[in-house]
């Protein structure tokens, strides 16, 4: 694995429901083998940046406005993978401004986060991280997102 050269879920001026929008507990995706998340709480319709360059592999989830399913699937979904086989997934997007197959760069806006219905203090990004190494390194690559420095976001064309 190269060293990584990572950014931040949210750019520098996301307004965090949280102090300092610094994300708690790891925690695992369900569903998903050895992907390891944080959540970045932040205020609906913040922007969400690609955490490194990669391609957008796969997309998922449902249109928001139809809610929440059991509680806490909502929103849309949508899968990066690196050239070395690093697997970023987002998810509780309100919007998504790329396709399968699409090439991101660090710090491009892909999304932006949805607005929780009925609990606005609940919205944020949740990114996990799937290692190629497995449960430890996904750990740890998770680790290293959470550390990353915030950017400076752009719109897409």
């Amino acid at each position: 694995m190269a060293t990584r050269s990572l950014c931040y879920p949210h750019p520098k001026d996301a307004k965090s429901v949280v102090a300092g929008g610094v994300p708690k507990g790891i925690h695992p995706t369900a569903g998903l083998a050895h992907n390891w998340a944080y959540d970045y709480l932040a205020l609906g319709g913040t922007a969400v940046l690609a955490v490194e360059k990669s391609t957008v592999w796969r997309l998922s989830g449902h249109n928001p406005t139809e809610g929440v399913y059991g509680g806490d699937i909502f929103g849309w979904n949508t899968y990066l993978i690196t050239r070395d086989g690093l697997i970023y997934f987002y998810t509780h997007q309100g919007e998504r401004f790329v396709q399968v197959g699409d090439k991101v760069r660090k710090g491009q806006v892909i999304g932006k986060v949805g607005h929780w219905p009925n609990d606005p203090g609940r919205s944020h990004t949740h990114l996990g991280v799937t290692h190629p190494m497995g449960d430890r390194a996904s750990r740890t690559a998770a680790s290293n997102v959470a550390r990353a420095p915030h950017v400076n976001g752009y719109v897409p064309l």
